[in-house]
């Protein structure tokens, strides 16, 4: 630790400071509803090799995993002659990317000639070119988006109307929104880049790489002090994702969790093996799901998180597995399985450490992608809306109703900011879903329903979701949560149950119904007190049927 620990605290919290502004500034100036709105997308601060510093609370998967991104970018390019009119790019997700969709954006901060820091954020893209929407038979990636590999460009030469601007832009449906995305992520780079640079002119440059390196070094501390705590041993969960879109089996994820002191070992083996459809989750987001889970239950969530908080943690899983497909195979729905990797990991502590452990949450982000070629005056107009749905209970709390799953963190996108980009469909309902929340003690979560009225004819929709077979499970007798469906009604008067994963064709008439599921309960629900069951009935969370079934409600 710093010997001067006040100005440790002042030099750490302004290096958190700094990403949470960046935030504000991406935020504020992306266009696209998928960011402005759902806020799919991160910032942070890393030091020269590579390491996070500092990342504010947006996406646990972008964030925890990004470290492996940029070092892995550095070890393919030469870094030794960067300047700040220099940014390094990539979302190839065998390159320590998530899915080719985000798209990360490293800008170098260089004081008096000395590579000191860099800047960065990561954004979901709707419009890469490629396939509109999410394509769930794609063979590999390259029928996915289009990919950058890690590489550095010069902005004011290759962007700003340079030459990687125009390949890329002529390869977008959306223009608009996806180059002014990136200019929006090279904003708030900027501005990370300015506070950092006022940080070491006030403090010294010697001063600001000394308060780093100890930053992450008391990150490491705290983490080996938390796992400490845990009883030596091995021990196991599983999970399980509904199907891989075609065949009916379930995909099986298995964790095999090895605490021996402050060190902890993360194995996936025994994981189903990698699949043909784009569900696959690449190892750096396998990585990303297994530190989040570790972070939540292990640190206070006041504590900043950073390369540190790593050091102690060990993960594999075995190439080839659904967990670490081979290259290149598709992945851009890998949020079907990142939760259920999650999941697992947190279910082999379910009986360790039971008054941290929640019940399982519907913790599948459901995203409905609408497209429409529009006419000469629309053009072609895309709409990615993105739904959480109800956590899990704990030994203290009821679940949280309606939200994007723990890794995601994303708002629901307002139904006003989806209406008035578009005029193809419209929603005609959003409403919490009485009764999905799993009976308990504490009762989970609600999911939600929310339904599309399509208002012109050929409009592409494509789905990924899970959760339409195997619910939320209950925890110390609380019961599991509410499955998640989809219900098409056509124009005609016919209806079919949609599939959690894949593509329709709408026409003008139809009304898709898409019913979110709900968070699994803890504890024996006839322990319920009677004050918060009449409480749960009059804001029709819980219907008088239900109350008197589940609980044993005699009112």
């Amino acid at each position: 630790m710093a010997k001067d620990i006040a100005l440790f605290n002042i030099l750490t919290n302004n290096l958190m400071s700094v990403a949470r502004e960046m935030s504000a500034d991406f935020l504020r100036s992306a266009y696209s509803v998928v960011i402005r709105e759902a806020a799919d997308c991160s910032t942070f601060l890393a030091d020269a090799k590579g390491r996070i510093l500092a990342q504010p609370q947006d996406q646990p998967l972008h964030m925890n995993s990004v470290s492996r991104a940029l070092t892995g970018a550095l070890s393919k390019i030469d870094a030794t002659n960067l300047t700040e009119d220099d940014a390094i790019i990539l979302n190839d997700p065998y390159s320590g990317g998530q899915h080719l969709s985000d798209i990360y954006i490293f800008s170098p901060i260089v004081h008096d000639g000395k590579l000191v820091a860099f800047a960065g954020t990561t954004g979901h893209h709707a419009d890469l070119g490629h396939s509109a929407g999410f394509n769930l038979y794609a063979r590999d990636i390259f029928e996915e988006r289009f990919r950058f590999c890690p590489m550095v460009f010069s902005v004011s030469r290759d962007w700003n109307g340079g030459i990687l601007e125009q390949v890329l832009r002529s390869n977008l449906r959306i223009p608009r929104d996806t180059i002014g995305d990136i200019n929006a992520q090279l904003v708030a780079n900027e501005t990370g880049r300015r506070r950092v640079h006022a940080l070491i002119e006030r403090y010294g440059y010697d001063t600001f790489m000394e308060i780093c390196e100890e930053f992450l070094d008391y990150a490491e501390k705290v983490m080996r002090a938390a796992l400490e705590e845990i009883p030596d041993g091995v021990y196991y969960g599983e999970c399980m994702a509904d199907d891989d879109g075609i065949h009916d089996e379930p995909l099986v994820i298995k964790a095999k969790v090895t605490v021996e002191g402050s060190e902890v070992w993360v194995d996936f083996t025994g994981t189903c093996p990698q699949v043909t459809t784009a569900i696959n989750c690449p190892f750096s987001s396998t990585v990303s799901a297994t530190y989040t889970m570790l972070k939540m239950i292990m640190t206070d969530p006041s504590f900043p998180i950073n390369d540190g908080s790593y050091r102690p943690v060990h993960i594999f899983a075995p190439k080839g597995c659904l967990l670490n497909p081979k290259e290149f195979a598709p992945v851009e729905g890998r949020n079907v399985i990142i939760m259920r990797v999650f999941q697992a990991v947190l279910k082999a502590f379910e009986d360790v450490l039971p008054q941290r452990v929640p019940a399982q949450g519907y913790d599948q982000r459901t995203e409905v992608n609408l497209q429409w070629a529009g006419d000469e005056k629309e053009g072609f107009v895309a709409i990615s809306d993105q739904l959480g749905g109800g956590y899990g209970a704990s030994i203290k709390y009821d679940g949280a109703d309606q939200l994007d799953d723990p890794l995601g963190n994303c708002t629901n996108s307002p139904v006003e900011s989806l209406e008035i980009e578009q005029k193809y469909f419209r929603v005609t309902r959003y409403d919490l879903r009485c009764d999905s929340g799993g009976a308990g003690r504490h009762r989970g979560g609600l999911g939600a329903y929310r339904e599309y009225e399509i208002l012109e004819d050929n409009v592409n929709m494509t789905v990924y979701s899970d959760r339409f077979k195997y619910p939320a499970k209950g925890v110390a007798g609380g019961q599991d949560g509410t499955k998640a469906y989809i219900k098409l009604y056509h124009a005609d008067g016919t209806q079919e149950d949609l599939p959690s994963k894949g593509s329709r064709v709408l026409n003008k008439g139809d009304r898709m119904l898409v019913a979110i599921g709900g968070g699994a309960g803890y504890g024996n629900p006839k322990d319920r007190p009677k004050e918060e069951i009449e409480s749960d009935i009059r804001r029709k969370k819980v219907s008088l049927e239900k109350a008197r079934e589940l609980y044993g409600y005699q009112g």
